[in-house]
């Protein structure tokens, strides 16, 4: 009876846990991650919900921490109603890493960014960052959980 029973709950177990599609490469993730972190931040960029939704899972917040150095937040739709201070010229994500986690399942991106902004009627002003994110596989694709950004060694980061 134990040894039905250690039976039943190993193949339980190995129910439960998620699959990663062996198809899919570890150079095929590492591509899209990449696609989906330009996308995601130009979403941000634009204010375009819809795109941004596509990377954030509704039932996972997505916490930012930006790159003037002010507290971590969570990120949702409602961000989406306020009136940004900033209005981007140039903005380029470069030099992006990609770790993923022994299953795949979970991946650490590091890059820089820089560009151009301006506030009000202000000069332009040049950016200079450094970032990283964390992304999970989900059951609908790779979502977002975490970013990081900071001003890029004498670079100048977003205003508070």
């Amino acid at each position: 009876m134990k040894k039905s029973f250690l039976l039943m709950a190993v193949i339980l177990l190995a129910a439960c846990q998620p699959t990663v599609d062996p198809k899919v490469s570890d150079e095929d993730i590492v591509s899209a991650l990449k696609l989906n972190a330009v996308n995601f931040q130009d979403a941000i960029l634009t204010q375009n919900l819809e795109e941004f939704n596509k990377y954030v899972d509704q039932n996972t917040p997505f916490t930012t921490g930006d790159s003037n150095l002010s507290k971590f937040y969570t990120m949702n739709s409602e961000s989406f109603d306020v009136e940004p201070v900033a209005k981007w010229g140039e903005f380029d994500l470069y030099d992006t890493n990609v770790a993923l986690s022994p299953d795949s399942r979970t991946a650490v991106l590091t890059f820089y960014a820089k560009g151009d902004y301006t506030v009000g009627d202000g000069d332009k002003i040049d950016y200079s960052t450094r970032g990283s994110s964390v992304w999970v596989s989900t059951e609908n694709g790779w979502k977002i959980m975490h970013s990081n950004w900071a001003p890029l060694g004498g670079g100048t980061g977003i205003p508070e």
